[in-house]
């Protein structure tokens, strides 16, 4: 899928209204609110300009994503969802892909690896470092919080290892379920570090470099998440969790891979 065939799912990322996307200008506007997005080289950039952007968590978060720029540059295969990995292929049979599927946080790699491109699924990306490199499927610069999609549109919604780099995950929750069908699910792929975890004793001299801001938690999350506090954001956002799958890394680390669908009560 391209934007010319996605314009019927696409909405104002602040109101949720109708847009009006002309090519020549290479312009959406808002047919309510007003607000202006326009087309960079490679994506259209959909992040909203509002007033708690520009507050110091929001700072924090664009110095945590600069990190996390620099970790992909650096080092793609243990940074990026790419290659052949096991974990990926997992999380892709776990997803069960049908129909349009949306990853929120796909990140600036031009197919994410637990991508199945042989089931009968399109796919459309967000992240906020799209457009970096070229990609082999829609793209759009956009935030998690801030979803410019029309309401009830996707069958699949993903978070994929990505819940803890939000600043509102809650929020990011309840988009999701938003744009989601109420027969679709959304499916989280969270990975859950113990505190007691031990460093690293020795890092590489790009990763030694990184600066962790002052809000945040590490140089690379806002807030790192444990699986009481994730069940507690989804009973928050209005979705309940129906199916669990966990895959135990080491001592220290387990991906978990959650169902969730909408509540109906």
């Amino acid at each position: 899928m391209m934007l010319e065939d996605a314009r019927n799912i696409l909405a104002c990322p602040v109101c949720k209204a109708d847009l009006s996307i002309t090519d020549s200008d290479k312009k959406a506007k808002c047919l309510f609110c007003g607000a202006i997005f326009a087309k960079e080289s490679l994506v259209w950039n959909f992040i909203p300009d509002v007033k708690d952007i520009a507050s110091p968590i929001w700072n924090a978060w664009q110095a945590v994503q600069e990190n996390g720029m620099t970790s992909y540059r650096a080092d793609p295969d243990h940074n990026l969802s790419v290659g052949r990995r096991n974990d990926c292929r997992q999380f892709a049979e776990f997803c069960n892909f049908q129909g349009l599927v949306l990853d929120v946080g796909c990140g600036p790699q031009p197919w994410p690896a637990y991508f199945d491109s042989t089931k009968n699924a399109s796919f459309v990306g967000i992240d906020p470092l799209a457009g970096a490199t070229p990609s082999k499927y829609l793209t759009i610069k956009a935030l998690a919080e801030y979803l410019p999609f029309r309401m009830a549109i996707f069958d699949r919604v993903l978070f994929s290892t990505t819940l803890d780099h939000f600043v509102d995950p809650v929020e990011a929750l309840k988009e999701a379920a938003r744009v989601c069908k109420a027969s679709g699910e959304i499916i989280v792929w969270l990975g859950e570090k113990r505190p007691d975890a031990p460093k690293r004793s020795s890092s590489p001299e790009w990763y030694v470099q990184l600066r962790k801001p002052e809000l945040a938690e590490d140089v690379f999350h806002i807030k790192r998440l444990n699986v009481g506090e994730f069940q507690g954001m989804a009973m928050i956002a209005g979705v309940k969790i129906v199916q669990t799958e966990s895959h135990q890394i080491d001592a220290y680390r387990t991906n978990y891979f959650y169902r969730l669908k909408m509540k109906t009560d």
